[in-house]
């Protein structure tokens, strides 16, 4: 870490705590099935990806997904059942992020989109009396950038727009595609797996 001057935190499941499962079954309650593939990693419907990636709107989102279930949901169930995946940032967490920020430059990159982000963003604020973006140098949301992870492109967008050394960065994520693509165009990571977490990498430094 002696090299190390920028830090590249991913979100859910490395700050933020995530339960994928809990919004497959959500859909399923209310008629909407056959979202993800065997490996249950995927979505099969592209409108996932469009909508990570900022392609289409918050209502075509939810039209798509109102138009694929078979029990007619609302508006706010579709909502709340894509939002139930989303569980807690632990305030541990912030205050390791705010301790990393006293000696690194530390930023965000995630692949979410805008539902998701109101929930986490206003119930981490208020929760905490904090501003969870300001936590950052720069926080980067896949659908605002218009790339997702782990297409290179989001990588190479954050290096331009913020000026770093690849060398001199360190990029933590959980999942094993992410991590390849960082090392491909140079960037040191650290994988968030078995005994890994941010609290060992903070504990570490």
């Amino acid at each position: 870490m002696n090299k190390i001057k920028n830090i590249v935190f991913d979100l859910g499941g490395v700050i933020m705590n995530l339960n994928v499962p809990r919004t497959i079954l959500e859909f399923e309650r209310i008629g909407i099935k056959n979202i993800v593939n065997d490996t249950g990693h995927y979505y099969t419907d592209p409108i996932f990806y469009n909508f990570e990636i900022g392609k289409v709107s918050e209502s075509d989102f939810i039209d798509r997904l109102s138009s694929i279930s078979y029990l007619n949901p609302s508006k706010n169930e579709i909502k709340e059942a894509w939002n139930a995946m989303i569980l807690d940032i632990p305030k541990e967490r912030i205050e390791i992020l705010v301790n990393f920020k006293k000696k690194y430059k530390i930023y965000l990159l995630s692949n979410t989109n805008s539902i998701h982000q109101k929930k986490f963003i206003t119930e981490v604020n208020e929760k905490n009396n904090i501003s969870f973006n300001e936590l950052f140098q720069k926080a980067y949301y896949s659908h605002e950038i218009g790339f997702r992870k782990p297409n290179a492109e989001a990588f190479e967008f954050i290096i331009k727009d913020s000026e770093m050394n690849p060398s001199e960065t360190l990029f933590v994520d959980d999942s094993i595609d992410n991590i390849k693509t960082a090392k491909i165009i140079g960037i040191n990571t650290y994988h968030i797996e078995g005994n890994n977490s941010i609290e060992k990498l903070f504990l570490n430094n």
